[in-house]
């Protein structure tokens, strides 16, 4: 009952009071305090590279008291802005089943390089990327997924600093996911195995050429002594013949440890990490987090013959989680590439965890 409770994220505190009934059993009373399901967030980061973006995002954990989710916002930097908003239904028409819609709208500033900081493109955007996904309980903790997906993204013509810049793109197409989630759920971290695989067939609506891509990830944590954790991490992409304007960015979203403004195709990573909470609060708990990561992307810029490279280093951060507050409140982590021979920075707020 206990991980039940915690499980749904609402609740700041749970209490249990066995008391003896009348018939020499026990009745057992549950004390419930909810947590604020209604959150403004404020969002943001910085790189050490130099990007810098912030806004606003309004949190609903529990939209009109049915355990429904809804998040809408925007925020902007250096590199452009963003509105988005999201659904999440767990229980899809009172089922074990979840539904999940988004949305985004927004404009980027893209300087694509290699790892050692050569520009290969540079280039302004318009970006709208729209989906959702119905994943259906297959018991035992496995899901499977499907919904559909749509990318438009119009590159600028008249930008005065284009360098190389790759042709506009609009793609259809629909999504397969498998998934497996196995988590027990402390006071503050939680623990065990969270991972999905993720297939997409996006077919080209201006007649060129379509792709398919693959997505992963899995993570999973064990307890060490007390509440600390030890956790391993793998994340992936690839996308062959996915065109320029849609690749993934690399730095920050899947290695900390090379520059800014790195972007491939084919990206996979791993990491283990050891975090621990070294003291408890009544607004809640800090935790510090040591890892070693390492990843091989590939490089499509023109000429290159699609080479791989290696990145990985070690990395060490801090995290603050509020009672309160289901998402992380405030983090920051410093890595040093031993590829590159240099020290990365990254800070994130709210929903940038």
């Amino acid at each position: 009952m206990l991980q039940a409770l915690r499980s749904l994220g609402l609740f700041h505190r749970i209490t249990f009071l066995p008391q003896p009934d009348e018939t020499g059993g026990i009745r057992l009373q549950v004390q419930l305090e909810e947590k604020w399901t209604l959150i403004p967030i404020p969002v943001g980061g910085a790189t050490s590279g130099g990007s810098l973006y912030g806004g606003l995002l309004l949190f609903e954990s529990n939209l009109f008291g049915w355990n429904k989710k809804f998040f809408g916002g925007a925020f902007g930097g250096n590199n452009g802005w963003q509105g988005m908003f999201g659904y999440i239904d767990p229980r899809f028409l009172a089922s074990s089943h979840s539904l999940m819609l988004r949305a985004g709208l927004g404009t980027e500033n893209v300087s694509s390089k290699t790892i050692d900081g050569t520009l290969l493109r540079r280039y302004e955007k318009i970006k709208l990327d729209t989906g959702g996904d119905i994943t259906f309980s297959l018991g035992n903790g496995f899901g499977f997924g499907i919904g559909a997906q749509l990318r438009d993204h119009e590159v600028k013509g008249n930008y005065d600093s284009s360098v190389n810049p790759p042709d506009s793109q609009l793609y259809l197409g629909p999504t397969v996911t498998l998934r497996y989630q196995d988590l027990f759920y402390g006071p503050v971290l939680v623990y065990g195995v969270s991972s999905f695989l993720r297939y997409e067939r996006a077919l080209d609506l201006r007649g060129k050429d379509s792709y398919d891509s693959f997505t992963l990830q899995a993570q999973g944590h064990l307890p060490l002594w007390g509440e600390h954790r030890l956790g391993v991490r793998i994340q992936g992409f690839s996308g062959l013949g996915i065109p320029a304007v849609l690749e993934n960015r690399v730095s920050g979203r899947y290695l900390k440890t090379i520059g800014d403004d790195v972007f491939s195709n084919t990206v996979l990573m791993g990491q283990v990490s050891v975090e621990g909470i070294p003291l408890h609060f009544s607004w809640g708990a800090p935790t510090l987090l040591l890892f070693y990561e390492g990843g091989i992307f590939k490089d499509g810029s023109p000429g290159s013959g699609d080479p791989y490279y290696l990145s990985h280093g070690p990395g060490a951060g801090f995290r603050i989680y509020l009672s309160r507050v289901a998402v992380p409140a405030f983090g920051f982590d410093v890595t040093y590439s031993v590829s590159t021979g240099k020290v990365y920075g990254f800070v994130n707020v709210g929903f940038q965890m």
